[in-house]
């Protein structure tokens, strides 16, 4: 049964959106900035049109703070869908399987000047210590 737990996770967790990057502040415009292979855009809802590319442009990279918080858009998915499978014992599992993730504060410089603080999941700070190695 685990397996299945196993299986869902991780179809929940791709089809969620962590790929946002949040500009606190800097050069470019604050807000959230979808995350794509090495490009940032702006979230189309802005209606801005700028594209930074980060292959072989970040600088440096600095860790400012780093947090761990509920992610609760997983949380709440799997919770829902063990309770429809499994009932009250699964509505439990599906809780407790949601998890933590880290939320990371980076300042990022680029070749070209610009800076920006953001903050970003885990997952896309580690693609871009790979990127700043490039």
């Amino acid at each position: 049964m685990s397996g299945f737990f196993d299986k869902l996770k991780d179809e929940v967790s791709n089809k969620l959106d962590w790929k946002k990057v949040k500009v606190i502040a800097g050069d470019l415009q604050a807000g959230d900035w979808d995350f794509n292979g090495g490009m940032m855009t702006p979230d189309p809802k802005t209606g801005l049109v700028d594209c930074v590319s980060l292959m072989s442009e970040i600088k440096e990279l600095k860790i400012q703070t780093e947090e761990s918080v509920k992610d609760l858009t997983r949380t709440l998915g799997l919770t829902i869908a063990g309770g429809v499978l499994l009932g009250p014992l699964g509505a439990i599992a599906g809780y407790f399987a949601g998890g933590n993730r880290k939320q990371v504060c980076v300042l990022v410089e680029l070749n070209d000047g610009r800076k920006f603080l953001a903050m970003v999941d885990q997952r896309i700070y580690q693609q871009m210590v790979g990127l700043s190695m490039m």
